[in-house]
């Protein structure tokens, strides 16, 4: 099911254990507030079985230290809830690349992470590598 805000996409990856979400051009923190709390919502069902979370950061621009912090607690909140790995799409930009993997070290949580091009090639990482 599809949910979406002016900057925000969530879906659930039907038959799988993920949820993708995708931001698209400039996100702010209550968008950012809206994407966590949509994202906890569809996750609840697998909290005890675990679950993924991907990130697609392509239609992206980067963000700044508000949304930087929304987004740790987003990363805390969402292990809490029993996410196993998160997984970034990023396409080519060095520069979200660079800011996921702070955040995430940021929170503090030692979540699964992985870095990739394309939504495909994450689901691909997740189905192979760990199982989700």
């Amino acid at each position: 099911m599809q949910e979406k805000t002016v900057t925000q996409v969530v879906n659930d990856v039907e038959g799988r254990r993920i949820i993708v979400s995708a931001g698209i051009g400039q996100t702010n923190p209550t968008d950012l507030q809206w994407l966590m709390d949509t994202v906890l919502k569809h996750a609840a069902k697998w909290k005890a079985t675990g679950w993924a979370y991907v990130a697609d950061c392509t239609q992206m621009k980067p963000i700044g230290p508000q949304e930087s912090s929304v987004l740790v607690k987003m990363t805390k909140a969402f292990v809490d809830a029993g996410c196993k790995a998160f997984g970034f799409a990023e396409g080519a930009s060095m520069m979200l690349k660079i800011q996921a993997k702070k955040n995430t070290q940021m929170s503090d949580t030692g979540v699964i992470e992985g870095h990739f091009a394309t939504v495909e090639e994450v689901l691909n990482w997740l189905h192979t590598d760990l199982k989700l």
